[in-house]
């Protein structure tokens, strides 16, 4: 009786198992039909007698409930890996964000291997790719949303706050207006719509739209690029200067076709239609010149005539974000048109691109002509926008190809590669696009083997990669050789990609289901479509009814406007002047902010919003020299008034006189020089320093002393916040890019009780008194010192890093100078 009971069981237990391995969630009923058939009919030697009497209820219900249990313990360890998975991405993504930030901030990349920063100018060239590199906080700006979406709140709070304390704009320096905008005016709109997010929850209060002020100013210098016949803009674009000097006519298809999803969002979110419709022209035009012949762009086009210069089509380099800008603009405005562009060009590529799973490059014009034999990493994306396109099985399929190749190169998908297998380019930096696609696929599917190829990649990255300050790229796949580069987009979207894809919606700090990723996976709201991006007609005053998530333009202090949130009400817009709309809100309880003139000359503080809209009225712009010395600019033609423009004149008057007063008092207070005494404990060294004082904080008179050992501040120029601590030390910073008092303050909120600020000027000049901005808010002292000077005394420092005292002091007597 056991043995025939056990028999019955064993024959339930195939019987149950086997069906449940080949029935799933779809509708492909006839094939598993045949095969449960051809299961029993194997098992039929036990399966017979029991199937003449059939097995009780209670059997049955009883050996599928083990099999429910079964399946909820498999559920249960695959979300124990998911989550483990999910911890260990954060873990790596903050040591490489924790590198960065120790070593390199505020440069724009991080070297690894050097543990410094890569700054442009500074450190050795790398040709076009340092294109990307604008002395902007790269990294930073990258990644705001990413530790939005780790939920690292503080962190990302800390970074808002540093990027809207030192990012400026106003440097000459020429970069790629592609890699600008997806990585730095798309990683100000995601942290903007991050800020946001974050205020409807209760957080962020203090948060007044400062990044997307800066998106306007860096879109607004954008602008020039696109002044050509075609309206495809120029490919770079000089911060400072706009386009000229730059001889570049040239640009690639996804160069000036991913640009639409930033400029059609900043659009939607100003209300200034101007940035989407120029993005909106380019692609137009680009969709406009495509081959007759296939439906297919070429990939490298003249700004000037229009003229496809390369005429090779494929998914990857040079054209790959074009196709996706095409899908995700539709998703963004709702304007089918961008969907038909779309499908028409998508359909192009499943006729004349897809050869079994690849993707292959051809000759837009004769599109049976194949033109290259080698495929790039960044294909590796295609999959991912194949699923948004509805083609999920074909996905599964060229995503399996890129996976394969992956696995064939120890997990490391190489920057390109023959379809044999071969190395064509051997690097690997850490690109998102594999680990993207396959995130993509595994929402449409929820197939585990998605997530065991991210866990796969995830490990090679750590194993392969990892070093002492964060991932460094490889030069070569096969030897494992490695490169001094952490690009930005290894913390925008390779470790944002492995995140999602591991973590439960819980763990996530945004509901991400909200938003549409751009190429470089920042965030946009889905619900931008339903902000209005129109211009308002300037005969006439319109009015228009807002909903809960409309904008409107008020004046502001600093830049001229502002945003606030509007309840729904109605408001009147009047076109004034390009790119600055006036509007009064009929039924606000608070009148918007007037600006006054009453401002005296003695009292301007060029920090202080409401003097520097002040002064802006009255046609009076403030621009720094050299970076430290501010000059004060009057047009009275830019006046809001020609009384303004008047009281603009007497103003300028009046700064010159207080400006020649200050200097009086300066010249009288600095007739006494100051002396820096340093004495390193470990060499039993000492010296002596001729310095200059300055004009603010507390003067080192009637034997006051301050002593402490002494650091060099990072950033070295001390004109951003100082990242490193300086508590109860004396700060060595050098001279250059802002004002000596900024430098003071930076130090003094890192807790230097001291400053020592070095020259920049190859000969020593006259020891300069230190001039300020009229403020008396410093409370620590500074002195200032020769470049020389300043060299021996970093030499000091680096002989002995610890035990370095300094003394700032009156000079005295009995002192013996070692110095000059």
């Amino acid at each position: 009786m056991k043995h025939g009971l056990s028999c019955t069981v064993f024959a339930l237990v195939v019987l149950i198992s086997s069906f449940l391995s080949v029935c799933g969630n779809d509708g492909q009923q006839k094939s598993r039909f045949e095969k449960i058939k051809e299961i029993v009919a194997k098992n039929m030697d036990i399966l017979g007698p029991m199937l003449k009497k059939g097995p009780s209820k209670e059997m049955i219900d009883f050996y599928l409930k083990k099999e429910a249990e079964k399946k909820k313990k498999r559920d249960s360890d695959f979300e124990k890996k998911k989550k483990k998975y999910a911890k260990q991405t954060k873990t790596m993504f903050l040591h490489a964000y924790n590198s960065y930030m120790m070593h390199a901030f505020p440069a724009d990349e991080l070297m690894p291997l050097s543990c410094k920063g890569r700054v442009r100018g500074l450190t050795q060239s790398r040709g076009e790719v340092d294109d990307a590199l604008g002395r902007y906080m790269l990294t930073v700006v990258d990644t705001l949303d990413t530790l939005i979406v780790m939920k690292e709140y503080e962190l990302f709070e800390d970074a808002v706050k540093l990027v809207i304390r030192g990012l400026s704009f106003d440097t000459d320096i020429t970069v790629n207006l592609f890699e600008a905008n997806i990585r730095i005016l798309g990683g100000l709109l995601g942290g903007h719509a991050s800020c946001l997010y974050l205020q409807s929850v209760g957080k962020l209060s203090w948060y007044s739209n400062e990044l997307l002020m800066l998106s306007v100013d860096l879109a607004d210098r954008f602008l020039p690029a696109f002044d050509t016949p075609t309206g495809i803009p120029i490919p770079k674009i000089n911060l400072r200067h706009g386009i000229h000097g730059i001889k570049d006519n040239e640009t690639c298809t996804a160069c000036a076709g991913t640009l639409f999803l930033e400029l059609a969002a900043l659009s939607r979110y100003t209300g200034n239609s101007s940035y989407e419709s120029l993005a909106r022209v380019a692609l137009d035009y680009l969709f406009e010149r495509r081959f007759k012949a296939s439906d297919l762009p070429g990939s490298t086009m003249n700004v000037n005539s229009g003229h496809w210069v390369r005429k090779d089509s494929g998914v990857g380099a040079g054209i790959d974000s074009y196709y996706e800008y095409l899908l995700k603009g539709y998703l963004i405005t709702g304007d089918k048109r961008l969907w038909d562009m779309f499908s028409t060009q998508y359909e192009a590529t499943k006729v004349h691109l897809k050869k079994n799973k690849y993707m292959m490059s051809v000759h837009a014009g004769a599109p049976k002509n194949r033109v290259k034999e080698h495929q790039d990493a960044l294909q590796a994306f295609w999959p991912g926008l194949q699923v948004l396109a509805g083609d999920v099985d074909e996905a599964v399929e060229v995503h399996s190809h890129y996976v394969k190749v992956s696995g064939h190169n120890q997990n490391t998908l190489p920057e390109s590669f023959l379809l044999t297998g071969q190395l064509y380019w051997p690097q690997y930096y850490i690109r998102p696009e594999l680990v993207e696609s396959n995130y993509i696929l595994y929402k449409a599917t929820r197939d585990p083997k998605y997530v065991d190829t991210a866990i796969t990649i995830l490990n090679a990255i750590e194993n392969r990669c990892k070093v002492v300050c964060g991932y460094a790229a490889l030069k070569h796949v096969a030897s494992g050789e490695l490169e001094d580069r952490m690009d930005s987009f290894v913390l925008a979207e390779t470790f944002k990609y492995f995140y999602l894809t591991f973590a439960e919606e819980e763990d996530i700090g945004i509901p991400i289901e909200d938003y549409v990723l751009t190429t470089e996976a920042h965030l946009i709201p889905l619900h931008v479509q339903f902000f209005s991006n129109e211009k308002v007609n300037a005969s006439k005053e319109v009015c228009i009814n807002k909903k809960i998530y409309a904008w409107s333009w008020l004046e502001d202090s600093l830049f001229g406007r502002y945003l606030i949130n509007a309840l729904p009400v109605e408001i009147c817009l009047v076109d004034d002047q390009p790119y600055n709309y006036k509007a009064k809100q009929k039924k606000s309880k608070e009148e918007p902010r007037t600006i006054t003139s009453s401002l005296k000359a003695s009292n301007f503080d060029y920090k202080n919003p409401e003097h520097v809209a002040v002064l802006r009225s009255m046609g009076i712009n403030i621009e720094f020299v050299d970076g430290e010395k501010l000059q004060l600019v009057h047009n009275s033609g830019t006046a809001y008034s020609e009384q303004l423009g008047v009281e603009g004149v007497i103003f300028m008057k009046e700064i010159s006189e207080h400006a020649k007063e200050m200097s009086r008092v300066a010249q009288q207070q600095a007739v006494a020089p100051r002396e820096l005494f340093v004495q390193s404990l470990l060499n039993r060294e000492v010296a002596t320093f001729e310095a200059g004082r300055a004009q603010f904080g507390p003067d080192l008179t009637d034997g006051m002393r301050v002593a402490g050992t002494a650091e060099l501040a990072q950033p070295a120029d001390g004109c951003s916040v100082i990242i490193n601590r300086l508590a109860g030390k004396v700060a060595i910073v050098h001279r250059g890019n802002c004002m000596f008092v900024d430098k003071v303050r930076n130090a003094e909120q890192a807790g230097a009780v001291g400053v020592v600020i070095i020259d920049n000027a190859e000969e020593n000049s006259a020891l300069l008194a230190m001039s300020g901005d009229g403020n008396d808010d410093v409370k620590i002292s500074s002195l200032f010192i020769n470049k020389a000077d300043g060299a021996k005394l970093i030499e000091m420092l680096n002989s002995d890093p610890t035990m370095l005292i300094l003394e700032l002091r009156e000079p005295t007597a009995s002192d013996e100078k070692c110095g000059s």
